[in-house]
């Protein structure tokens, strides 16, 4: 099963970096994965999708600014302690990621977790807000004064011959 891994903090001992921890959708199971692990799945080892990071030219994992919009994310040094990997980005100890939208009523709701993994919902107006203070650290961004919401879905791999690659776990099921 594929799993959807959104990074939310990079845990250190001391000044080492030991792993990320990641929010698990659809469950809303926090797990902890090290970089080899991330890198497979971007890499497409693994059925895991990653998002809030990639992998550089370099082969290194860096923050996705182009498809996830992550601008910044939260290092755990100490328990319970959380500070900003782009200190001078934000003065806050706590950061939003928006993972998806919906109806409540007439209005756009705004689905988040935030660094702390909280899981709440925000309006249009609170969500430009907290971007403006830089508050919302991924999954979304401003555009012409209109929130756009980062795609929670990979773009399917063209294979040789033009057509699209199926997904081989419903393929062997069938």
């Amino acid at each position: 099963m594929c799993r959807k891994l959104v990074v939310t903090n990079e845990i250190f001992l001391g000044t080492r970096a030991i792993c990320y921890e990641a929010y698990s959708l659809p469950k809303g199971e926090v797990v902890e994965l090290t970089e080899k692990q991330i890198k497979d799945a971007l890499k497409g080892i693994t059925t895991d999708e990653v998002y809030g990071l990639e992998l550089s030219e370099a082969g290194e994992l860096v923050m996705d600014k182009k498809n996830f919009f992550t601008t910044n994310m939260m290092k755990k040094i100490h328990t319970n302690t959380l500070i900003p990997m782009v200190e001078e980005d934000c003065l806050a100890n706590l950061f939003y990621i928006v993972i998806g939208t919906h109806k409540d009523k007439a209005n756009t709701m705004y689905d988040v977790i935030s660094s702390r993994y909280e899981r709440t919902s925000f309006t249009e107006e609170k969500v430009k807000t907290l971007l403006d203070m830089h508050i919302i650290s991924a999954g979304a961004k401003l555009e012409n004064g209109a929130v756009v919401v980062a795609s929670l879905e990979k773009p399917i791999a063209p294979v040789a011959d033009g057509k699209q690659k199926e997904d081989k776990e419903k393929s062997d099921t069938l």
